[in-house]
């Protein structure tokens, strides 16, 4: 799971930022229209509906070397004995979770393609490899992803998605399927610009099928951008998160983009051995570039459980050469 997570990132922030780079493009409209000398760049004008767009589309193709560490290599059970509803078990060997290096190619085809002023869609194919170091164990993940993207020129925006998903492990294997819309805008008010978003997606998964809410804040300032996000189940059957609750803080540190996200999830939904499933999920990542060829990240996760057999950490760290 952790390997699609890092290719479902990997395609949204391909683009830079979005959030970050629409506040930005606002604030310079508004300090161009009091009278303060600022760089104006088409590309970010013509991405959120300000300026007429002649039809035009563009490709973008990147294959990348990724050589990292994962606490669990094979998708296994990170116990070598769990005690369930008062009784020990003792985990097969060959069952059990494997820390260790690896390394891999990391790979993403990219279109975009602007319809008319406001309006544009964009897709992506994305997939990664990945083989441990003093393992022989392998795993593999991709993602496809189609949106339609509509901003209008007061600054109101919205978009609809469909994406899915493949990650199979030694030991594991999930798929996802999931369709998203939403809609937001920006708000003047205050010394910086903020955005408020709204959205309603479905998952359908191997381990569940649920329908959720969305709504994330966005605040701009000269230093940093800030994003507070929550997210709720409405319906749903299976195994899957109830709400989460995140904060996302990006900033420049010595001239390079600096992102840390905490988030906070519950999870129910199931049964194991006729005992309920239920879950609490604490984690927090660091995305950075080390260079202007080197990209690394961070994330480590504490998951907490009645269960002894669902309670984990899971820690990961990758190294992603960009240009090469």
């Amino acid at each position: 799971m952790r390997r699609l997570i890092l290719l479902i990132a990997f395609l949204c922030l391909a683009g830079g930022a979005n959030a970050d780079e629409r506040l930005r493009t606002y604030y310079r409209l508004k300090l161009a229209a009091a009278g303060v000398p600022v760089v104006l760049p088409y590309d970010p004008l013509a991405k959120y509906g300000q300026v007429e767009t002649p039809p035009k589309g563009r490709w973008s193709i990147s294959v990348l070397p990724v050589f990292g560490y994962d606490s669990n290599l094979n998708g296994g059970v990170p116990h070598d004995t769990v005690d369930i509803n008062g009784l020990q078990f003792t985990v097969k060997e060959k069952d059990r979770a494997i820390a260790g290096l690896e390394a891999g190619l990391l790979a993403r085809l990219g279109k975009e393609h602007f319809i008319a002023q406001g309006h544009r869609i964009s897709g992506s194919l994305s997939a990664q490899y990945e083989h441990a170091l003093s393992h022989d164990i392998a795993s593999k993940a991709a993602t496809a992803s189609a949106c339609y993207h509509f901003d209008a020129r007061n600054w109101t925006f919205a978009q609809a998605c469909l994406a899915a998903g493949l990650s199979m492990t030694e030991l594991s294997e999930t798929h996802t399927q999931s369709a998203r819309v939403s809609i937001g805008r920006v708000l003047d008010y205050g010394k910086f610009p903020k955005s408020l978003q709204f959205g309603l997606s479905k998952t359908k998964s191997n381990e569940a099928e649920f329908t959720q809410i969305h709504a994330n804040y966005n605040v701009n300032t000269e230093r940093a951008t800030f994003e507070l996000g929550v997210t709720a189940r409405v319906a749903g059957e299976g195994h899957s998160e109830d709400k989460a609750t995140y904060l996302r803080l990006s900033r420049s540190v010595f001239g390079r983009p600096v992102s840390a996200v905490l988030r906070f999830s519950t999870a129910s939904g199931s049964k194991f051995l006729g005992l309920p499933r239920t879950e609490r999920t604490t984690s927090l990542s660091i995305s950075l570039p080390l260079t202007s060829k080197i990209a690394f990240d961070l994330s480590y996760s504490e998951t907490r459980s009645p269960l002894q057999y669902f309670q984990k950490k899971s820690l990961g760290a990758n190294l992603v050469l960009t240009k090469f």
